[in-house]
């Protein structure tokens, strides 16, 4: 065994494949990657639709007159002189008191009269107006029309009697008759309900419910106990309808200072102005008129057709929406030079000299008196901003709060205020053609909270 050489064993070693590790690494890397950004939120970018808003023209609403309840002095059966509707003048003659039944069983026991073509008409005219202008389920529009005949009939009846009182004033049957006069100039009107009196400012919404609501007429021959109503009297032709609506016709009115409408009892279209605003969480339209008082004296509701401009709007995400102070200061401060926008700030030099800077700054929205500018160009609460031409000088201390969303069209987060009109669950509508604001196709982010001003968007 001495001297045996023994072999070694040579092991030889793979290169390594540089390359293939490279490949693992970048392999791994993009696998990595993957995952992550599957639990990364996702840039979350929404197009601004542009939407009709569907609302329904008509509205109820509620006469409003200047009236005054005329009472009897006296205890006895009422004669009536005049038709509902007539114009009085004042001590002129209304209606008599009789203290005993002669007179009145006098007309009642001959009481033979036919209605005249007139009369048929005017009853006709009345329910075919209804028929019309009847919408399915309207049963308060039935009530209505039940009280108009039934003032209409006795308003027939009684002018029967009158025209056949020859002795009215003559008291030759041994009754003793009081002549009562109007305390001054006015309308009459027999027609008294449980709104009596009410006044435009006393409307909410509970006056339109219907199930609370009573009419009757005060034109009739019966007994009656001294200071009770005998009549009413209309002292002024100006009156107004206050129209209930709902929140969508309110958002479509809301700058409107006028209205055109329709009054669907008897078709009349009218123009004029309009007063809408909000009482609690009720919506309304005051509309004041001077004419066609006399055409719904037995009326308290009436129902409006109102011409609704086409209302368009912007559909955009409700967690789009975000909130943003700015300083606001009057318009007339704005400075508009080489094609910049700015404020020229008011400002003491190293020496306490005046000097005076211009910051050249976005306007993001006028109102009627001020303008709305970024406080990242005000140095300080306080400072003094001046108008160049004049010199004179305005102190910057208010702000005031915008809503707005993010526009991302540019690639940068830029604030852009809206104007809502509607509110959905998820989404707003708001004003499309707004000054400053959003357009349709408009790229926002749709979640505000996720993102900052300025900040540039990544895909």
């Amino acid at each position: 065994m001495a001297g045996r050489n023994i072999r070694e064993r040579s092991v030889k070693r793979k290169a390594v494949n540089i390359g293939m590790v490279i490949f693992a690494f970048l392999f791994l890397y993009i696998l990595i990657s993957f995952f992550i950004s599957l639990r990364k939120p996702q840039p979350s970018i929404y197009e601004v639709q542009k939407i009709t808003l569907a609302t329904t023209n008509l509205a109820r609403a509620v006469v409003v007159r200047e009236e005054q309840n005329v009472l009897t002095d006296y205890s006895g059966y009422v004669h009536f002189y005049l038709k509902n509707g007539t114009r009085v003048a004042k001590n002129e003659a209304v209606f008599s008191v009789d203290d005993s039944r002669t007179l009145h069983d006098a007309q009642s026991d001959k009481l033979d009269y036919t209605l005249s073509v007139d009369d048929i008409h005017e009853v006709k005219e009345s329910i075919s107006t209804h028929d019309r202008n009847y919408v399915s389920g309207d049963f308060a529009s039935i009530h209505d029309l039940k009280t108009d005949m039934q003032t209409r009939i006795v308003n027939i009846i009684d002018m029967y009697r009158l025209e056949n009182l020859s002795r009215l004033n003559q008291g030759s049957d041994g009754s003793s008759r009081k002549l009562c006069k109007a305390p001054d100039a006015g309308i009459v009107s027999f027609f008294t309900d449980s709104l009596d009196g009410i006044t435009a400012d006393g409307v909410e919404a509970s006056t339109f419910d219907e199930s609370k609501y009573t009419s009757d007429t005060l034109f009739s021959s019966e007994l009656r106990e001294a200071g009770t109503t005998a009549y009413k009297l209309i002292t002024n032709e100006a009156w107004s309808l206050v129209l209930k609506l709902s929140e969508e016709q309110f958002l479509a009115l809301s700058d409107s200072k006028e209205l055109s409408f329709t009054i669907t009892d008897d078709n009349l279209s009218l123009t004029a102005a309009a007063d809408i605003y909000r009482k609690g969480d009720a919506y309304f339209a005051r509309i004041n008129l001077n004419k066609y008082l006399i055409r719904y004296i037995n009326k308290r509701f009436l129902v409006v057709s109102i011409d609704m401009r086409q209302s368009e709007g912007l559909k955009i995400p409700r967690k789009a929406i975000i909130e943003k102070y700015f300083y606001v200061v009057p318009k007339q401060y704005i400075v508009y030079t080489q094609g910049k926008t700015g404020i020229t700030v008011y400002e003491l030099d190293e020496n306490n000299e005046p000097t005076y800077q211009f910051y050249e700054t976005e306007v993001y929205y006028y109102d009627d008196e001020y303008a709305y500018i970024d406080d990242s160009v005000i140095q300080q609460h306080g400072q003094f901003i001046i108008i160049p031409h004049t010199m004179n000088q305005y102190q910057v201390s208010t702000q005031k709060k915008l809503e707005g969303v993010y526009c991302i069209n540019k690639g940068y987060a830029q604030f852009r205020m809206i104007s809502r009109l509607y509110e959905g669950e998820d989404y707003i509508i708001v004003k499309s053609g707004v000054d400053r604001s959003i357009n349709v196709y408009d790229f926002i982010w749709e979640d505000a909270e996720t993102l900052s001003e300025d900040q540039l968007i990544t895909r």
